[in-house]
């Protein structure tokens, strides 16, 4: 029997996965993160759900372009491969072993994020997503379900498409062959969408009451998203201070939106109630945050930072801080059990 996970619990190992892998600059810690996606999208997806895409393809790609970009444009580093004119407009100059691994660890990077979302989103049904969306932004649910499903709708299409060409006896080859299909396979994964959307509404989704919010409560939650996008300015030129107004601004815009909330009563078919399980894959995303953010001992931190420059070395590792990022792979360990 397959198990299934909260999906807050997966939102927060989403969120867990995404802030590690966008704090390390570790090649080997970045190595770790995409496995774990990999295994975790391979043991939990749910049959049919996310968009199938030919991965490693793909990360080939925007690891290769990653480099190329980096070694024209960042000319900086010992270790000289190449030279070209100095003539030549931006891309002139010394080309480095530094700027290709840069480069490389910055596509990693990109591929591994795409890695997390799209694990993320072979795991948890748009229909959990959609109830995750509170309730002062009740409204906004519908949009968000075309929005999340048009691209695997877009997918199956495409899918469908190539399979009734292949019975023509035709392949999909060059862009004269993709020019007549593009319009339709747009459009059909559009129609798909807007139909499940009508299939929500006609069930009940999204009907509530009309509710006038407070004034108070709207100007309110204004001046906290601005505050919220102030501080995050504010931390290009003060520091690390000015994250101070961030949190609070994030902190006030939660409490407004509850209380928004509030006001908007709706009802919740068959809802689904937290398992001990859930609090393992809780447990198993924050766990890491905590041996990146603070400091543990017999942990160095410090190798979660790497840089090529101004020489090309190997990155160090640390045993303790690999085997806590591994463990955000245990809810693909629990599908076994």
């Amino acid at each position: 029997m397959k198990r299934t996970f909260a999906a807050k619990a997966w939102v927060i190992w989403l969120l867990g996965m995404g802030t590690i892998t966008m704090v390390t600059r570790n090649p080997f810690y970045i190595l770790i993160l995409l496995l774990v996606a990999r295994v975790v999208q391979a043991a939990c997806a749910i049959p049919g759900a996310g968009v199938k895409l030919r991965f490693w393809r793909l990360a080939l790609i925007i690891i290769s372009l990653s480099i190329l970009f980096n070694v024209l444009m960042v000319h900086i580093g010992e270790t000289i491969i190449a030279t070209l004119p100095q003539n030549w407009w931006v891309i002139g100059g010394s080309l480095t072993m530094e700027a290709a691994v840069y480069g490389a660890i910055s596509g990693l990077t990109l591929v591994t994020l795409l890695a997390v979302f799209m694990a993320f989103n072979s795991v948890v049904p748009p229909s959990e997503l959609i109830r995750l969306t509170p309730r002062a932004l009740a409204n906004i649910g519908l949009i968000v379900m075309i929005a999340v499903t048009y691209v695997p709708e877009t997918m199956d299409q495409l899918q469908r498409i190539r399979e009734a060409q292949a019975l023509r006896g035709h392949r999909l080859r060059g862009l004269r062959d993709w020019q007549p299909i593009v319009i339709p396979l747009l459009i059909g994964g559009l129609e798909r969408a807007m139909s499940l959307a009508e299939t929500m509404v006609a069930r009940g989704y999204g009907a509530t009451t009309n509710v006038r919010h407070s004034t108070a409560l709207q100007l309110g939650l204004l001046a906290t998203l601005l505050l919220t996008l102030g501080g995050w300015a504010l931390t290009f030129w003060v520091g690390r201070s000015a994250w101070v107004l961030v949190l609070a601004g994030i902190v006030l815009v939660i409490g407004i939106s509850a209380l928004l909330g509030r006001q908007v009563t709706h009802t919740r078919y068959r809802p689904r109630s937290w398992t001990k399980w859930d609090w393992v894959v809780l447990l198993c995303a924050v766990i890491p945050l905590i041996f990146v953010f603070f400091p543990i001992p017999l942990v160095d931190r410090s190798t979660l930072f790497y840089t090529p420059y101004p020489q090309v070395a190997l990155p160090s590792f640390d045993v303790l801080l690999g085997l806590a990022l591994a463990a955000l792979a245990v809810p693909a360990i629990l599908e076994e059990f």
